[in-house]
């Protein structure tokens, strides 16, 4: 086993649930969560290579990385019970590949404003854009262009205290970290024929104003895994802890009762 190179947020007792933060956020991003689901759960949250407190890490980044990382990050915490795995875009993307190799290991899944699809070429041209963008203009640009599409039109109407949280997460990360996972992104595997490989009880969210990822994807990861289901959260747009963290949180509370 390689040492552990993610930092993580671990609080809590109870059966553990890891949270894994979309892109190109951080592990910060859960911290109602963390607050909320540690009076039962314990709760585990990391930061990917090069995001938050993590370091960058010496090769490329990548979706199966990545859950190499959450494998070595949980044996040096000596998890023994199976856990319960929430993904987040980009964390889903993650726990695809974590459900690939270790799907022993999980008791549940959640995923959250994710699909199992590839970028399309035009998707990754996109991410190459972003990637050369950000090294170019900074975070603070960044998140100018990504929160629009990032948030539901309900919540930056209505919410703009969710806005500013969202600014600062993409902002606190360093361009090239950013850069990296692009790539990282655009590299990753379709995962739409694995979908009926997943055994596992497992929980869709989505959110009903996601401009990035369109609900029809949620509807098929529904169809395609056995013991799933499925919650569409309205007035909600890709980041749907931050967007409307009280539907969520009933949403899983009640996926939880049920493992």
């Amino acid at each position: 086993m390689s040492l552990p190179i993610l930092a993580c947020t671990d609080q809590g007792n109870g059966p553990p649930i890891v949270l894994l933060h979309g892109f190109p956020l951080s592990l910060k991003m859960w911290d109602a969560e963390v607050k909320a689901w540690r009076r039962n759960f314990r709760v585990i949250a990391p930061d990917f290579r090069g995001f938050g407190d993590s370091p960058m890490a010496a090769g490329e980044f990548s979706m199966a990385g990545c859950a190499q990382d959450l494998r070595d990050l949980l044996a040096s915490l000596r998890i023994q019970q199976e856990v319960v795995l929430l993904g987040l875009s980009m964390g889903g993307y993650i726990s695809f590949e974590f459900v690939r190799e270790h799907q022993e290991m999980l008791r549940g899944l959640i995923l959250v404003g994710t699909q199992p699809v590839a970028d399309s070429d035009a998707a990754r041209q996109a991410r190459y854009e972003t990637a050369d963008f950000v090294r170019r203009e900074g975070t603070a640009l960044l998140a100018d262009r990504l929160i629009p599409r990032f948030l539901g039109r309900t919540t930056l109407a209505t919410k703009p205290a969710v806005v500013e949280t969202v600014r600062s997460l993409i902002q606190s990360n360093s361009p090239e970290a950013i850069a990296q996972a692009c790539y990282g992104l655009a590299s990753r595997r379709d995962s739409t024929s694995f979908l009926a490989d997943i055994k596992l009880p497992t929980l869709v969210v989505a959110g009903a104003e996601d401009v990035l990822i369109p609900s029809m994807q949620a509807e098929t990861m529904h169809r395609q895994i056995r013991h799933s289901q499925l919650v569409v959260v309205q007035q909600c747009g890709h980041l749907i802890n931050l967007e409307q963290p009280q539907v969520l949180d009933q949403a899983v509370s009640g996926f939880l009762k049920q493992l």
